[in-house]
């Protein structure tokens, strides 16, 4: 008998987006994670369910986390709608910057490496939710949290380490990929003072990825275009030259755009938005309905940069940093190289260039303390672990990292790094007894 299927059981969980038509809205990176995690899997055993769904296979050696799901390419494309399949949950392509391809070019738009806010992290622990990344933090643009106006890190606080937001083959979000401690909270150091720039930024970007979530959105490079033309009449009579001065560009750049229809990248488009008094998103969706000539536009004392120029190189003085760097290395609680370049804005590869022996001495300092740290919390977090998987053995259970969440205390596992080698160790000397 033939029937029809109303509501077809989807592969994967229908796990809902967090932060829908928020500035706060979740990244498809972040989602994938979360799927991961709720099928209890690691997210490259999914990365083959998500690239079958696609028609192919992974290639050897294939890294997932180098893939750009969050941007507004193919791969964004790709992966959205093969989620979307698999889960049956719709608009996935709203957890990336897709709904923008047509009017924000991709040269400069994704940031390095995985970025994130303390805070947010922590309000969503405290408020009962699984932390989740926010589209927000993969947006080269955007230094600081709009909600929290605090900069964005890409250092764990307690191993010190970059990439430890999502770069491994487990990831819990919220949770260091190498030492599994809580990416929640700021390392004890002193905080930059955030600019007036970078809070204007993060909220346009805001604004932009509340408006994305509307799904009669449809943004087109003919719209964009005509809007600019129009701002280049109202503003400076025309003139593309007039109007590239205001806006800190290339005469050649603009004539681009108005003449041929180029696509702007996304701090050229805020810097338009920001002299022109229009919000991002309207700017755009080529909305100029209710736009007039502003008299007056306080906004403009802002300093965005100039596109396109290049700054001239920075002076820095070896010496003094040697000696901070020394310093550095007689604190009491030691911290790492990353650490330190972060305190002194350089790459800390230009450390171990120009400092090779302090950076050594404090890289081994670190080394040590970390080794001495990480005895004491698997000494700590051992009798935990030991009484959990003798009770699993009575009550004829297998052993496994999931039976050991649900038994020992989330903040003494969480803080065990490599426990799958740790639980291994236990297993074999209980099964020697």
């Amino acid at each position: 008998m033939n029937h029809v299927v109303r509501n077809p059981r989807s592969v994967l969980h229908a796990l809902d987006p967090r932060g829908w038509n928020t500035p706060d809205v979740e990244s498809l990176l972040s989602y994938f994670c979360r799927l991961a995690l709720s099928h209890s899997v690691s997210v490259t055993s999914l990365s083959r369910i998500v690239v079958r769904e696609m028609g192919s296979e992974l290639r050897e050696g294939f890294d997932w986390h180098e893939r750009n799901l969050s941007g507004l390419g193919e791969a964004a494309e790709a992966w959205a709608g093969a989620l979307a399949a698999l889960t049956s949950v719709g608009h996935l392509d709203r957890l990336t910057l897709l709904p923008w391809r047509q009017v924000i070019a991709q040269r400069g738009l994704a940031a390095k490496g995985g970025r994130w806010c303390p805070e947010c992290l922590e309000e969503d622990r405290s408020s009962g939710a699984s932390p989740y990344f926010r589209l927000s933090w993969d947006i080269a643009a955007v230094t600081t949290c709009h909600k929290h106006h605090a900069s964005l890190v890409d250092v764990c606080p307690d191993c010190g380490r970059p990439g430890a937001r999502h770069r491994a083959t487990y990831v819990v979000p919220g949770w260091c990929t190498h030492c599994g401690g809580f990416l929640g909270r700021r390392a004890s150091q002193p905080q930059a003072t955030v600019s007036p720039e970078a809070m204007w930024t993060a909220r346009q970007v805001g604004l932009l990825l509340s408006a994305q979530c509307d799904s009669t959105i449809e943004p087109t490079r003919e719209g964009l275009r005509s809007a600019i033309g129009e701002l280049v009449a109202r503003l400076d009579q025309g003139k593309s030259a007039s109007f590239a001065r205001r806006v800190g560009l290339g005469k050649g750049t603009v004539h681009h755009w108005v003449k041929v229809g180029g696509v702007p990248t996304l701090d050229a488009s805020l810097r338009i938005a920001l002299h022109a008094g229009l919000p991002l998103p309207k700017l755009l969706a080529g909305d100029l309905g209710e736009w007039s000539v502003p008299s007056a536009i306080a906004q403009r004392e802002l300093d965005l940069g100039s596109v396109g120029v290049r700054r001239a190189p920075r002076d820095l003085d070896w010496e003094s940093m040697r000696a901070e760097l020394a310093r550095l290395a007689a604190l009491p609680v030691p911290i790492s190289v990353a650490q330190a370049a972060q305190r002194l804005s350089v790459d800390r590869r230009h450390l171990y260039l120009q400092a090779n022996k302090e950076a050594r001495i404090l890289g081994e300092r670190w080394k040590r303390y970390v080794r001495s740290r990480g005895a004491e919390v698997r000494a700590r977090a051992r009798p935990y672990i030991d009484a959990a998987c003798r009770a699993l053995i009575q009550e004829g259970r297998a052993i496994t990292l999931r039976e050991l969440e649900a038994r020992v205390p989330h903040d003494i596992l969480s803080s065990v790094e490599h426990p799958f080698d740790m639980l291994q160790n236990i297993k074999q000397e209980l099964d020697a007894n």
